[in-house]
């Protein structure tokens, strides 16, 4: 199960780097700070399992971190759709689009 479990947080966090990425381009601040957050919980107690090793204390904290990520998402601020096209010129204009985010993430 120990493994299991790291690889679903390292999964996770890597599918937050991508949301982060994703939201910044489009102008949600809020949310970037809130992925942040979460992102920042995950990789503490996962740095705090791997650490550990075996120890059951800290790989039930993990899988308690994981399983209360989903009231946070729920809980995020909303999605706002009127910032999107201001910022997406914002980042154009230093060369970063979405679509070079998506390809350096499947690169």
């Amino acid at each position: 199960m120990s493994s299991k479990l790291v690889l679903n947080a390292v999964s996770f966090v890597n599918s937050l780097s991508k949301d982060i990425s994703g939201n910044l381009v489009t102008g949600q601040e809020s949310r970037v700070a809130e992925y942040l957050q979460i992102q920042r919980t995950v990789l503490e107690a996962l740095t705090d399992k791997l650490e550990a090793g075996s120890d059951f204390k800290a790989e039930q904290n993990l899988e308690n971190v994981l399983k209360a990520i989903d009231g946070k998402l729920d809980a995020m601020t909303p999605y706002d759709h009127e910032v999107v096209d201001e910022s997406l010129k914002k980042w154009a204009a230093k060369g970063v689009t979405l679509s070079s985010l998506v390809d350096r993430q499947t690169a």
